[in-house]
């Protein structure tokens, strides 16, 4: 009986660790993500659609990168990371509309 609790703690642990990273990361890149996309709509307003579409890239990039190697963690840091870049979608929105 003592094995099978400690092997409920360690995924438990195990669990809110996925939870917490996938969470802390997402919000992070999704911060990133959302606020360089201000960035991105103002290259194109002034016309430098080259620099526009690298910015593009390099931010899909970026946020696919991030949620392969949430996906190799488990599903739940994908999940929670997904949330997370939701999350900091909301915060950037509600942030560029008070401005």
């Amino acid at each position: 009986m003592a094995a099978h609790s400690q092997i409920a703690a360690y995924l438990a642990t195990a669990l809110a660790a996925q939870l917490a990273l996938g969470l802390s990361v997402g919000l992070l890149a999704g911060l990133v993500h959302f606020t360089l996309l201000r960035w991105n709509v103002r290259l194109l307003t002034s016309g430098a659609s080259a620099r526009a579409i690298g910015l593009q890239l390099a931010r899909l990039a970026a946020v696919a990168a991030i949620f392969f190697v949430l996906a190799r963690i488990g599903p739940w840091a994908l999940l929670s990371g997904a949330g997370g870049l939701l999350v900091a979608r909301g915060a950037v929105m509600h942030r560029m509309r008070s401005a």
